[in-house]
């Protein structure tokens, strides 16, 4: 897909048309319900920012349900190109929401854990969404038609696995354990990364073989 033709979906909005907006609406409703409930109360910084980046990760889960995939699988533009438009429309809103809520929340927080604070729960939230991205994206290459559905039981299957590991805390305080927690979820990030690349991958391409080098099939001929 051309930079042209990907601009045009956009512009035209027959791209957030496709998109299964539902989910991401009712996250941030209930973010904002989460909010109100509280009251304008921002001193449990960090609780409240992961139950939110949770909220909000979960709502995109449903970014790569794709109803036209069928129709556009003999197109010239190939499956992964199409999801990453998919997965960077989710990415442009759910920036600056979550920029937002930090701007509003971090001001609570001690000012020399800020930073940290920041780097640490965007890290977190990165992770979470690679994850659903990645169980998505798995779900399509294995013939899940819709398969947001599946992101939600997953993710919250591997975070309570994640959380019940007790020699490498996952979910952890401000304090000495905050650097190699994330360094934990730096490496779930990394890995669920290498794992959504590669099931974004069309259906139909295999992973080639030393046997089948294209050199040696003229030498062979």
């Amino acid at each position: 897909m051309t930079r042209s033709v990907a601009w045009e979906l956009v512009l035209s909005g027959q791209l957030v048309r496709s998109l299964r907006l539902a989910p991401f609406a009712i996250g941030v409703a209930t973010m904002a319900a989460f909010l109100a409930a509280g009251g304008g109360d921002t001193h449990d910084v960090i609780g409240d920012l992961r139950v939110l980046g949770l909220l909000l990760a979960l709502g995109c889960g449903y970014v790569l349900d794709d109803g036209a995939a069928v129709t556009l699988q003999a197109s010239p533009y190939s499956l992964a190109r199409r999801l990453w438009l998919r997965i960077a429309c989710a990415a442009a809103v759910v920036g600056p929401v979550w920029t937002a809520l930090l701007a509003w929340f971090l001001p609570s927080a001690p000012a020399g854990d800020r930073w940290a604070l920041v780097l640490g729960l965007t890290v977190e939230l990165a992770a979470a969404l690679t994850v659903i991205w990645a169980v998505a994206a798995w779900g399509r290459r294995h013939g899940f038609e819709h398969p947001g559905i599946i992101t939600t039981p997953a993710f919250l299957a591997s975070l309570l696995l994640a959380t019940s590991i007790p020699q490498a805390p996952m979910l952890v305080g401000a304090g000495a354990e905050w650097t190699p927690a994330h360094l934990r979820w730096l490496g779930i990030l990394i890995g669920a990364t290498c794992v959504l690349v590669a099931e974004m991958r069309d259906p139909a391409a295999r992973w080639p073989s030393p046997n089948h080098h294209p050199s040696r099939e003229r030498q062979r001929a």
